[in-house]
């Protein structure tokens, strides 16, 4: 055998499905578990459990075809026209192991070398919850979509602000998504009292005037927690008026859904967070509406709204239908800048959900907001639910059509736009006062604190020091000393934070030689 033979065999050979240098254990599983197996597990809403090598390998050809196809994980705002936070995307070089994997044979690889059994829990999987309530035991006897409102007191004897509202249905077939208004007029209890059934019906919001929308889920949100120190208020002894969105087709299923609620540390100077679909389609908001789409059409509307303060925003959530495909939103300041909000090109009704920013995006007063949102009502959409295509207008069935973009904010304070919401950013993004040099790194212990932290950084050189601890929305909440002298070497120093607020701050060090030492640590 030639040289030129014996290369072009061991070519062969390593491109042969019998040899593979990405595995299942070391490479895969990784992957998979931190990715998917939340929703591919048993009991979870995938529907299958990707958990364990066998399942791997069993839905290998669907998990190379969804992942190259970036079909899964969904992941539905478009990350070229904004990051937000706790985005589940698959980078170009998972995808391309998980290819290579497939195309390799899925070798299992040595399975002592996978990471743990992933762990869920079935209570929360937050952490343990402040507050749980649950929904009476119902089992739909409609045919078409109902919209039952449970009226549960909320159990609170003082005011309480919302970090978080968990939503865990006990049956993901039966429950599209839910709404969680407070009524504080009684109106919710009178209008249950009148039929036997638990809750009663009604299309079109509670059908309380004055209830407060405080909370949401939908299928495929995530439950992400605001910073301690913000949250939805709470009012004691009101009555939660909790709307469940039971869809079509579950006639004579059956659920009952728990609601952890997570709320601030303490109750003394929080942000109050508020919750509006400021764009919507009604004539005060939609430009060319109503909405009416006529069958075999595409039609694109457009709904705006004038930004009357300086407001601070968390999170953005856009709501359509079934024959909805694409949204943008977006605004424009009087200075004729544009801040991109979100643009989904690949609406999916049945994996919607809150998306929450990085930092805290300020909209100044004057700014304009935009939303165009397209509907397809043709064969060629693959959400169509009818065959042949009907005209579709506004309304609360399924089959109906909706536009609205939900917004979580607050009132303006300088240095909101500072606030990091997106844990991911805090070992880098966090705000600073001072100069844009490269940081050098800081010891600071304990962590998380109490009381007291300790500073511990080394100077190359006799130096004049300027230290501050900052807070999340970049305000400097403490300033040890203008200028002090030291020698060259190990510094240390301990900073009373007993009085801070719980939350994450930065310490920062500036030197008069143009140094600068970063760290950064919890008050609990």
């Amino acid at each position: 055998m030639t040289n030129k033979t014996l290369l072009l065999a061991c070519l062969l050979f390593l491109q042969s499905p019998i040899f593979s240098q990405v595995n299942w254990a070391t490479d895969i599983a990784p992957i998979l578990y931190e990715n998917c197996a939340k929703c591919h597990r048993d009991g979870g809403l995938g529907h299958f459990s990707l958990i364990g090598y066998d399942n791997a390998f069993s839905n290998r050809y669907g998990i190379q075809y969804n992942t190259t196809e970036r079909i899964m994980p969904p992941w539905k705002p478009d990350p070229s026209y904004r990051h937000f936070a706790q985005e589940n995307l698959l980078s170009d070089v998972q995808i391309q192991k998980i290819s290579e994997w497939v195309d390799g044979g899925a070798p299992p690889g040595n399975l002592a070398d996978a990471p743990p059994t992933p762990i869920f829990s079935d209570d929360s999987e937050v952490g343990t919850p402040d507050h749980v309530l649950v929904t009476p035991f119902f089992t739909v006897t409609a045919t078409e979509d109902e919209y039952r409102c449970f009226v549960i007191p909320n159990g609170l004897n003082q005011a309480a602000y919302l970090r978080g509202l968990e939503a865990i249905p006990g049956n993901h077939e039966v429950v599209h998504h839910i709404l969680v208004y407070e009524d504080t007029t009684g109106q919710a209890k009178i209008l249950d009292a009148q039929t036997p059934e638990p809750g009663y019906v009604n299309f079109g919001g509670p059908g309380v005037n004055g209830a407060r929308l405080v909370g949401a889920w939908v299928p495929g949100a995530r439950t992400l927690l605001l910073p301690p120190f913000m949250g939805i208020k709470l009012t004691p002894g009101a009555d939660l008026i909790v709307q469940m969105h039971y869809p079509a087709g579950t006639t004579g299923m059956s659920d009952q859904t728990k609601l952890n609620f997570f709320f601030t540390p303490q109750n003394q100077g929080i942000r109050e967070v508020k919750l509006a679909p400021v764009l919507n389609h009604t004539p005060l908001s939609l430009e060319n509406g109503p909405l009416n789409i006529p069958p075999n059409t595409i039609k694109e509307y457009h709904a705006q709204f004038n930004v009357f303060q300086n407001v601070s925003v968390i999170n953005v959530a856009p709501h359509m239908h079934l024959i909805g495909r694409k949204i943008e939103v977006f605004g424009i300041t009087p200075q004729q800048d544009t801040i991109r909000g979100i643009r989904i090109n690949d609406w999916d009704f049945h994996w919607q959900g809150a998306y929450y920013f990085q930092k805290v995006l300020k909209i100044p007063f004057g700014t304009k907001l935009h939303a165009y949102a397209t509907y397809d009502n043709t064969d060629n959409n693959p959400n169509q639910p009818s065959f042949p295509p009907q005209t579709v207008v506004q309304g609360e069935a399924t089959t109906d059509e909706m536009m609205l973009v939900y917004f979580a904010y607050m009132d303006y304070q300088p240095g909101d736009e500072n606030i990091v919401l997106d844990s991911t950013l805090l070992s880098s993004g966090l705000p600073f006062v001072g100069s844009a040099s490269e940081p050098l790194p800081m010891k600071i212990s304990p962590n998380p604190a109490n009381d007291y932290v300790r500073l511990e950084f080394e100077l190359a050189s006799k130096s004049t020091c300027q230290i501050r601890v900052i807070d999340q929305s970049g305000r400097v909440v403490r300033t040890l000393a203008d200028k002090i002298e030291s020698a060259p070497g190990i510094y240390r120093e301990e900073v009373s934070v007993a009085d801070l607020a719980l939350g994450v701050y930065v310490v920062e060090v500036e030197t008069d030689g143009d140094e600068r030492y970063l760290g950064r640590f919890v008050k609990q």
